[in-house]
């Protein structure tokens, strides 16, 4: 006899009470939230310092979240020199613009300390967005501030 029920999670940090307290998430159900850090939705990854997360260029679908630790965002562009654009801390995300542009990653992510990260598939990220228009203008409000931080750490004009 198939049963349709999720798996029971087998991460170890508790990601359900980050999420109902979450500025992007809060605002999902106590079963959407479930469903978001099911095996078969996210998963548990632990990362070592100096680990490498992402990669400038490489093709991602899916976003990070992360629980413990911290990770430094780099850009080299094309070609050039490294440029330290941001440090990242727990409750924080990062890989959503591949995830809604569905293109290669924009930047390198490396773990600053150990790390403890949920790593949600891209293709459920979008589905949610699509169910919940809060979360949408939520999460593209952290993208327009991150962009905007960014341009002016780089001593870049604001993006129009």
């Amino acid at each position: 006899m198939f049963l349709e029920q999720r798996s029971e999670s087998m991460k170890s940090f508790d990601w359900q009470n980050l999420l109902r307290s979450h500025p992007i998430f809060s605002s999902l159900s106590e079963e959407e939230i479930v469903n978001l850090v099911s095996d078969e939705v996210s998963h548990e990854r632990v990362c070592p310092p100096d680990a490498v997360i992402l990669r400038e260029g490489e093709a991602g679908d899916s976003i990070f979240l992360i629980g413990s630790g911290s990770v430094q965002v780099t850009l080299r562009g094309t070609g050039g020199p490294l440029m330290p654009l941001a440090i990242l801390q727990a409750g924080e995300i990062f890989g959503e613009m591949a995830v809604l542009e569905r293109r290669p990653r924009s930047a390198t992510v490396v773990a600053r300390e150990e790390c403890v990260l949920l790593e949600v598939a891209g293709e459920e990220m979008r589905k949610l967005l699509a169910a919940h228009l809060e979360v949408q203008v939520k999460l593209y409000t952290v993208v327009r501030d991150r962009l905007r931080q960014w341009f002016q750490s780089l001593g870049v004009g604001e993006p129009h």
